[in-house]
């Protein structure tokens, strides 16, 4: 069986006795896989023994409550089934990117798509782990097949899915995490324009406008984009994030001479 939190397969995984869902041994524990009802795990009395164990580890050295952020974040937990959805999300955006810049299938054209979305992606989820909620990328049905049909229209939609994230997540978290994937863009946008101001490449040009677009794209406060959650969490945060986005795509075309569209 596999685990709700990693994925890994378990022969005899544990399941748990609140939100009944199945874990591995490291994420069994309720504030492990951040438990729907983790409320009612910490209201138990002490004599409880997974709430004793639990505070045991709270109580443990610095070194190992270090050990476990790190291995939390920095090292992202995937499954095979966010892997096949991020493959199909990346071929997507890929095919988006070809047809903005009319290009044929090159390699280094297409690195600079698939960055632009995977570190988007792994941005939302980063935060998410270090917020110690479940987040995962999916493709959603619907979002694809718009992405897909934008291959062929003037208007292209960049958005082939979304990580879900399940937890405890406040609004002020969730707006953080839903910031996170523009910024992303915002930085590799902007050290692509760095870099198109100090040569002329069409490559430096696209990556910082393909970077710019997707920001811009995902900041739209509508559909239960990145923008809606952080517009609802800050406007003041929504507006300049917006502001940065359309400022870079209007810099990368007016340094570049190659226009707007």
């Amino acid at each position: 069986m596999e685990c709700g939190i990693c994925g890994r397969q378990e022969e005899l995984a544990f399941r748990c006795r609140y939100c009944k869902g199945y874990f591995c041994p490291e994420h069994r524990l309720p504030p492990n896989h951040s438990c729907l009802f983790l409320n009612d795990f910490v209201s138990q009395p002490k004599r409880d023994r997974e709430f004793i164990e639990y505070i045991s580890g709270i109580e443990s050295g610095a070194g190992s409550r270090v050990a476990n952020v790190i291995k939390n974040t920095v090292l992202l937990r995937f499954s095979w089934t966010e892997i096949a959805h991020l493959a199909i999300g990346m071929a997507l955006v890929a095919a988006v990117g070809m047809s903005i810049s009319r290009i044929g299938f090159e390699p280094e054209y297409i690195a600079v798509f698939v960055s632009a979305f995977l570190l988007h992606e792994l941005a939302h989820k980063f935060l998410a782990q270090f917020y110690r909620a479940w987040a995962e990328f999916r493709v959603i049905f619907f979002s694809a097949l718009f992405t897909a049909a934008s291959i062929f229209l003037p208007f292209k939609f960049i958005a082939p899915g979304a990580v879900f994230i399940s937890g405890s997540v406040s609004e002020r978290r969730n707006g953080r995490i839903s910031l996170a994937g523009p910024l992303t863009n915002l930085a590799l946008g902007t050290g692509f324009l760095f870099a198109l101001m100090l040569s002329d490449s069409r490559l430096f040009f696209e990556g910082a406008r393909f970077n710019a677009w997707i920001a811009i794209f995902n900041l739209i406060p509508f559909m239960g984009l990145d923008g809606s959650k952080i517009f609802a969490w800050n406007k003041l945060v929504w507006v300049l994030a917006m502001a940065a986005s359309m400022g870079l795509y209007a810099a990368a075309s007016l340094i570049s001479g190659r226009g707007f569209f």
